[in-house]
């Protein structure tokens, strides 16, 4: 099914029934009162012209919008550019919001097809975006061009063209975060991300529209191929941008399989390096596989991203691994770790081994950070570290660790990571509370696990 740049038909819903539906609809329906209000309003202030002209010129741009969606350029991430922009624009500058929304009407039903929901909120979102646009228009130039132009000539039309298709985008941005975020559940950066790859284009249809305005107003038959030529380098522009991206996504799987390559060898090098401190203390290895278990855990249950969360589980498992080597001060071994994973181009995981014995109140080594200033994967790893410690040494049980942990929060230990600990250790069992079962093995066990799937 084709959809426009600001559907988002990478996450449709298909009835009400889904999870997201109630919220879908709540959201379609603010849509459409805000709709309804600016075109009410406008009718109230500028009346509802009625001609066979305006009728004909309506008809041709919905066609025009129709005409686009086969040639819908689906860019990376499931974003799809349609240019319909130039055309919902154009049609709230010659005809008003009223018209206008008529014009969208049929382009509105071809995206969303059957789906009542999506009916509701592509109708309410054009008439949305077109009420935004003829207002802007009007607050500049006066009445739509086909109701009877104000004074200005074709530079100030251009211009306030200009501002309406603006206003229109700015608001299918919105309306497009807002389903995102607020119906969806993605946070607004990932939001974002999925918007961002459809801004150029719709930022030449723009232009595309002040552009055959200001023909219009000079010569009517002259903005014909104006549209036509601005709708070409929308195209032109998509296709550019997807190939851009779509060489860009394709680069950075390369990298992340190199990546996890350079990951899985340091885990077998620490592995190895590990085992041979285990034979002289009996605990290094179970040592470093706990704390991995728990700081992936806590990482988790704190938001962290996927990616973030598997560097975390590795440098979690190899944070001792500067006890390896020469005997020396206790207080040297994070930063030979981290001389050693620099060595072996894990650089943002040495940061975090490198600081992991800080304190927030600035009593810890080997810099003396506080707060803030100690990365948040160093916090995670030292709470997962000290727990880890705590239960293996035989000295304390789980619940007199958990008390030491709530003890050192904001002076040993960040208060926030504590928090996120204890919320996994409420929900785990007591043989994950004493880091005992498959995903404490040496080495540690499968990925993508957590405390609450342990028995």
């Amino acid at each position: 099914m084709r959809r426009s740049w600001f559907a988002m038909d990478v996450i449709r819903l298909s009835a009400p029934e889904h999870p997201g539906g109630a919220r879908k609809g709540s959201y379609s329906g603010a849509l459409a009162a805000f709709a309804l209000a600016s075109c009410a309003s406008w009718a109230y202030w500028y009346g509802v012209p009625l001609s066979a002209e305006l009728a004909v010129l309506a008809g041709l741009l919905a066609a025009l919008l129709c005409v686009g969606l086969p040639f819908a350029v689906r860019m990376p991430g499931g974003a799809v550019v349609d240019a319909s922009e130039a055309p919902r624009a154009l049609a709230a500058v010659l005809l008003g919001p009223l018209w206008a929304s008529l014009v969208c009407l049929p382009y509105a039903l071809a995206v969303a097809r059957r789906n009542r929901t999506g009916v509701l909120y592509e109708v309410s979102r054009n008439a949305a975006g077109v009420s935004v646009a003829a207002t802007a228009f009007s607050a500049i130039h006066g009445l739509p061009l086909a109701a009877g132009a104000a004074a200005g000539g074709p530079v100030t039309a251009a211009y306030a063209a200009l501002a309406a298709a603006l206003a229109l985008v700015a608001a299918d941005v919105v309306a497009a975060l807002g389903l995102l975020c607020f119906v969806y559940g993605r946070k607004t950066a990932e939001a974002w991300g999925v918007v961002a790859p459809g801004l150029p284009p719709a930022l030449v249809g723009a232009l595309a529209c002040s552009l055959a305005v200001a023909a219009f107003a000079a010569s009517g038959a002259a903005a014909a191929p104006a549209l036509v030529f601005g709708l070409l380098a929308v195209h032109l522009v998509a296709r550019r941008i997807r190939d851009w991206r779509a060489g860009e996504l394709r680069l950075r799987e390369r990298a992340e399989r190199l990546e996890g390559a350079a990951l899985a060898a340091g885990m077998v090098f620490g592995a190895a390096m590990l085992e041979e401190l285990g034979r002289e203390d009996g605990c290094a290895h179970r040592h470093a596989a706990a704390t991995a278990v728990y700081s992936e855990d806590i990482a988790r249950e704190m938001g962290l991203d996927r990616r973030r969360t598997e560097r975390l589980r590795v440098a979690a498992f190899l944070h001792d691994i500067g006890r390896f080597g020469p005997s020396g001060e206790n207080s040297a071994h994070p930063e030979r770790g981290a001389r050693m994973l620099e060595e072996a181009g894990l650089g943002e995981l040495a940061a975090w081994v490198r600081y992991h014995h800080e304190r927030p109140d600035g009593r810890g080594y080997p810099q003396g950070l506080r707060g803030p200033w100690i990365p948040l994967e160093s916090r995670i790893l030292a709470v997962a570290e000290a727990y880890a410690a705590m239960v293996l040494s035989g000295d304390a049980g789980h619940e007199a660790a958990r008390r030491e942990l709530c003890d050192g929060a904001d002076t040993r230990f960040d208060a926030g990571v504590v928090r996120a600990f204890l919320r996994v250790l409420d929900t785990a069992p007591e043989s994950y509370k004493t880091a005992d079962g498959p995903r404490f093995a040496h080495p540690p066990g499968p990925r993508g696990g957590s405390a609450r799937q342990v028995v």
